[in-house]
């Protein structure tokens, strides 16, 4: 399943009642499909505030698939070239006073995923992450 959307922060929400909607069709547990939720939020924030040196309209493509194990979204844009696997997280603060706001989605994804992928072809920036179900007591 794939689907577009434009770079505002108007399209959250329709991106996250389209993946609860697909959530629901591949039966993805709730706790599950709302960390993996999250993360799709948080890397579609991130192009949408971070990837485009222009104020002009871009599109960013988002693909979903589910095999019943593994859950994957497939996120891609044209902006500026990032790799969030080369991200660093920000120091560990000893404090309220100390932590700044912003600079922890990407640490949150990488947290969360079993596996976050990124390459770059055509001008096209590709992040994939993949949330795997959890084994099953033996």
């Amino acid at each position: 399943m794939e689907r577009a959307f434009r770079n505002d922060d108007a399209e959250l929400r329709p991106l996250s009642e389209w993946f609860r909607k697909f959530a629901r069709a591949n039966e993805v547990p709730e706790s599950r499909a709302l960390d993996f939720e999250l993360c799709l939020n948080e890397l579609v924030t991130n192009v949408i505030h971070y990837a485009y040196a222009d104020r002009g309209r871009h599109e960013i493509r988002v693909a979903l698939e589910s095999d019943g194990e593994s859950l994957r979204a497939t996120i891609e844009d044209d902006g500026r070239p990032f790799n969030p696997l080369e991200k660093e997280a920000p120091p560990i603060p000893h404090s309220l006073e100390e932590a700044g706001i912003g600079g922890w989605g990407i640490p949150i994804v990488r947290a969360f995923a079993d596996e976050l992928a990124y390459r770059r072809r055509d001008g096209r920036n590709s992040v994939t992450i993949v949330s795997r179900a959890p084994s099953r007591p033996a």
